[in-house]
């Protein structure tokens, strides 16, 4: 989930990450340095390994959290690309308190856009189904893209045939995604980078009105200039919008590869 420091000070929002490491050595990814990790990611010749959280931290948080009668509201990484919605919700029944969770749908910057509307509408005193009706809406209202520059990591982790990535290497093709309800859908393709930044335009183009963008990310694998020109892009069609332009977590690099980035966008009705 895409958050800054500040955010999740501000809201008090509790997380339990997700572990990530090389060569088995599995750490929580929040206490790994992205920009260390993409770097590290580059040059290894085997893909890092991935781990959701054990069902006992979910446990312990739930059982603290509730233990004054306080309600619990867990949102998560969409299941395509995750068990760790399963995890929490196997852990909520192991509780006595009252667990909710929910299966965001969403990734990186897309599942923040829930989170922190659940967090402000819980600071404000809304109850629970309340702002389960309205981070739905948001859901609908959201829309995630994801770009990516090379198939690499998606044949070490055996998601697509190697022969397929090899061909699609050599003539240079690119790929983009869409996230609908909760799954990745190709959404178009083409030969080299600029195909990416043709294919953003196109999706920029179709809003149906740009200047109801309220919020929108960018988040990336690699170098800093693998933001520059959707970052420029998204500021110029949608300057109105508060945008958020950051690495993504390792979770999300790991399945992703070096040169990806991903576009998020909460378009209001």
């Amino acid at each position: 989930m895409q958050l800054t420091a500040a955010e999740i000070e501000q809201y008090d929002i509790q997380i339990v990450p997700l572990l990530v490491g090389f060569n088995g050595n599995l750490v929580a990814d929040t206490t790994v340095s992205r920009a260390e990790f993409d770097q590290q990611m580059a040059v290894s010749a085997t893909l890092p390994t991935t781990s959701q959280p054990p069902i006992g931290d979910f446990v312990t948080l739930y059982d603290d959290l509730t233990a004054d009668g306080s309600q619990v509201l867990s949102l998560h990484l969409t299941e395509t690309l995750s068990g760790t919605v399963n995890a929490a919700r196997q852990a909520a029944e192991m509780v006595t308190g009252q667990v909710t969770v929910v299966d965001t749908q969403s990734a990186d910057r897309g599942m923040a856009f829930q989170v922190l509307t659940a967090a402000r509408m819980a600071r404000a005193g809304a109850d629970m189904d309340a702002i389960l009706a309205k981070i739905a809406i948001i859901r609908q209202q959201t829309h995630v893209y994801l770009f990516v520059d090379t198939l690499d990591n998606l044949v070490k982790g055996g998601r697509v045939p190697k022969i397929a990535g090899l061909v699609t290497n050599l003539i240079k093709l690119k790929f983009v995604f869409e996230l609908v309800d909760g799954k990745l859908k190709l959404y178009t393709r083409g030969r080299g980078k600029k195909a990416l930044i043709k294919a953003q335009e196109q999706i920029l183009a179709e809003l149906k009105d740009a200047t109801r963008v309220e919020a929108a990310g960018i988040s990336y694998v690699g170098e800093t200039s693998v933001a520059e020109a959707p970052q420029a892009l998204v500021e110029k069609v949608a300057p109105q919008a508060e945008l958020l332009v950051e690495r993504t977590c390792p979770i999300i690099a790991t399945h992703t590869g070096i040169g990806a980035y991903a576009l998020m966008l909460h378009e209001i009705d």
